[in-house]
């Protein structure tokens, strides 16, 4: 009986022993934690006046870029009906609509429908320029398709899309004798404009880069830096306390001593 005690009692000290372990681990981690934490705290108050200074310059050029250099866009959409009303039951109109669709879409960014745009317009843009600035999209078990203009001129992008539009269905109906189509806008101006970005947004895009770039010039200044600048840097690379603080100042030169200094030298070569 003894000897079972002794064990359970060994085993209990064990227990005990690792478990007062732990607790000391975590207490000294959360300690490292804490002192990390103020660490990063006092960097930021020493070089404040840099990330300050950073997050200023790069703010400026975010608001100089985006307010002489960075143009505004604009997306104007035409939209196209494909066929008419289907019945669900009917397998083989569900497969023309589709091959129309899929033949509609490839169509519209065509060298056929792009040059036929050109000539209408007058518009000197190269084919790759005026298919850069179209986007057609069609969502899933949906008859109409879309056409997206972006442009930097509102009036020139409602231009752009109807005439897209209205020169697809003529190339459908001559080409593939695809009857079924309709396009929604009646003329250009029935087409709505929206802008496309936010120079705030790029703003503020701007405030967040240059506070992160100042934090990173700061925590860089900071690691390369030598000198010491807080007693409590003394006292925890040296383990000594700190008696006290004595303030340097530089001497400066004004011109009463470099006139001094004259009259001296000038006494000097007089005695002589």
């Amino acid at each position: 009986m003894e000897v079972r005690h002794r064990e359970k009692f060994k085993e209990s000290s064990f227990f005990t022993v690792r478990v007062h372990y732990f607790e000391q681990m975590q207490g000294g981690l959360m300690m490292e934690q804490r002192i990390d934490l103020m660490r990063f705290l006092q960097i930021l108050k020493n070089r404040a006046i840099t990330i300050f200074l950073t997050t200023l310059f790069v703010s400026l050029l975010a608001v100089i870029v985006s307010i002489y250099f960075v143009k505004p866009s604009y997306e104007a959409t035409e939209y196209i009906i494909v066929g008419k009303e289907q019945n669900e039951n009917s397998f083989t109109e569900n497969q023309e609509l589709i091959r129309i669709l899929a033949s509609a879409v490839d169509l519209i960014k065509s060298p056929i429908v792009l040059n036929a745009v050109n000539n209408e317009l007058g518009n000197e843009d190269s084919l790759k320029e005026l298919e850069e600035k179209i986007s057609v999209q069609n969502n899933k078990d949906s008859q109409i398709i879309h056409i997206v203009i972006k442009e930097s001129d509102p009036e020139k992008s409602k231009q752009i899309a109807y005439t897209v539009g209205n020169v697809s269905v003529k190339k459908l109906n001559d080409l593939l004798n695809v009857k079924n189509l309709k396009i929604v806008s009646k003329s250009e101006f029935d087409i709505s404009v929206k802008q496309v970005g936010n120079p705030f947004i790029n703003i503020a895009i701007g405030l967040f880069v240059g506070l992160f770039l100042g934090i990173g010039l700061g925590m860089l200044k900071e690691y390369l830096d030598n000198s010491i600048q807080d007693p409590s840097q003394v006292e925890r690379l040296l383990g000594l306390p700190v008696l006290g603080q004595l303030k340097v100042r530089k001497k400066e030169k004004t011109m009463f001593s470099f006139h001094s200094r004259i009259m001296k030298r000038g006494d000097v070569s007089a005695r002589a």
